[in-house]
């Protein structure tokens, strides 16, 4: 990797990192559009935002191996992008399963 690509990336890591900022302060600023959703609206979303990642990554697997599409590396990206979206709505699952369990083991 020659040094122009480490500058380029680096460039580019810093410009993502400065749009986050970005949004974060905005989000701060202006009133969330999601406070009146309920815990159970929020998983459903969430439910939706993992099965778009997978049909995303689904779609470009397709096209990578059908020719279509010759960039590796945004099809990779897109698959480990849903392999951790799914992994994260599989924890929420079993943490909100642990926390029913617990409930029920309580005395009443």
């Amino acid at each position: 990797m020659s040094i122009s690509n480490v500058f380029s990336s680096k460039e580019q890591i810093l410009d993502t990192l400065k749009s986050i900022q970005k949004d974060v302060e905005q989000s701060k600023l202006s009133p969330n559009k999601n406070d009146d959703l309920s815990f159970i609206d929020h998983l459903y979303q969430a439910t939706k935002d993992v099965n778009k990642t997978q049909v995303i990554a689904d779609s470009k697997a397709v096209e990578l191996s059908t020719g279509r599409n010759g960039n590796i590396h945004e099809t990779m990206l897109a698959a480990t992008q849903a392999e951790i979206s799914l992994n994260l709505i599989v924890q929420i699952r079993n943490k909100a399963l642990e926390a029913y369990n617990e409930i029920m083991r309580m005395p009443v």
